[in-house]
């Protein structure tokens, strides 16, 4: 992958993904949806079920395994590399990494600062260039995301 390339699609693949059967436990039936094909269980609950507790903040994955790639960027790009974790939305394979925004965020005084820190994240392939865009970029899920990775396979 070269540094000025950019992609039509995410130049990274998912990588570590392995296949498992599953049990069901007691009380638990497999049911597969009709339209998706997808595999869900159900768990028959008890009438005096309770409600369960939900964390509704928005968070992102970080890989492990990946701390040498992270640990040898430049400051600007750690810096964006954190704003990245903060803009990626769930289930997205993209990222905008708006140059005024960034510059903001990430206190940057001059856009060299931005481009150096593009450049350390294109350089440690944790992002890559997305074609016809020069703000959105291909995030490598093998680093970070937010979501399920098996969704994109």
């Amino acid at each position: 992958m070269r540094e000025n390339s950019a992609y039509m699609e995410n130049p990274f693949k998912i990588e570590g993904v392995i296949e498992i059967s599953y049990t069901p436990k007691v009380n638990e039936n497999i049911v597969i949806d009709p339209e998706s094909g997808e595999m869900y269980t159900m768990r028959k609950l008890p009438k005096n079920y309770q409600n369960q507790k939900h964390d509704p903040l928005t968070y992102t994955k970080y890989f492990q395994g990946t701390c040498s790639r992270i640990m040898e960027l430049p400051t600007p790009s750690l810096k964006m590399f954190i704003y990245a974790m903060d803009r990626l939305k769930p289930l997205q394979e993209t990222v905008f990494l708006h140059s005024d925004d960034c510059m903001v965020v990430c206190g940057f005084k001059s856009v060299t600062s931005y481009r150096d820190g593009i450049r350390g994240l294109i350089e440690q392939k944790i992002i890559a260039r997305k074609i016809g865009s020069n703000m959105e970029y291909w995030i490598n899920p093998n680093v970070l995301f937010n979501g399920n990775r098996l969704r994109n396979l």
